[in-house]
């Protein structure tokens, strides 16, 4: 591509490539997608929330702007490698107080409003080892990855007594809408794509 959008730079990843005369200009739509599903889909509002993103790999990366946006109170990277997670947040820290940790780290905080699993242990049938001591009743816990059923961490999640629960179908709908919205300048209507994958998905379970 000839030039990057900010929130392409900022998540180090492009997903979304839009010709304007004659240029290339790459974006990055997930952390928006994410942004829409949890506010307008699943229609979580907080103030000043407290959110632990699991990973500080390219999915984290996509999604740590958009979350700085919700003004957390606290927003904790915990990764395997908590040098990494310390790296990345030390390039947002622009964008809002980012603390970085391992997952072991988890068991002294708080329990969080928002848990959002940016690892691709799910893809691996695996779960992250974090305290069950993050999540509470009020806690939304959002897998980035989906698939038909449960993911690892959905299933944990539940058993934890998460309030809300979900995986990535909606942030995969809506990110592709926002690319559309991109390309066409048109918005689609997201809701029937979400019923008919819902509806896949409990035919293929």
């Amino acid at each position: 591509v000839n030039e990057l959008t900010p929130r392409a730079q900022l998540a180090d990843a492009v997903n979304t490539i839009v010709r304007r005369e004659h240029e290339l200009i790459g974006d990055n739509t997930d952390g928006a997608g994410l942004l829409t599903d949890l506010q307008q889909n699943l229609a979580l509002r907080w103030h000043a929330p407290r959110i632990l993103v699991l990973g500080a790999g390219g999915a984290a990366r996509g999604a740590l702007a958009p979350l700085l946006g919700l003004e957390p109170s606290t927003l904790l990277i915990a990764n395997r490698t908590p040098e990494r997670a310390a790296a990345v947040a030390r390039e947002f820290a622009h964008l809002g107080h980012v603390a970085a940790g391992s997952f072991e780290a988890v068991a002294r905080e708080a329990p969080f409003d928002l848990i959002v699993n940016a690892t691709s242990a799910s893809l691996k049938g695996e779960l992250p080892p974090i305290a069950a001591s993050a999540i509470s009743p009020g806690t939304a816990c959002y897998d980035m990855a989906y698939g038909v059923g449960e993911t690892p961490f959905t299933q944990w999640s539940r058993r934890c007594g998460a309030g809300v629960v979900a995986q990535g179908w909606g942030m995969l709908v809506e990110q592709a809408a926002e690319a559309f919205e991109l390309w066409r300048g048109v918005r689609p209507r997201t809701a029937p794509v979400l019923l008919a994958l819902r509806a896949q998905a409990e035919a293929e379970g």
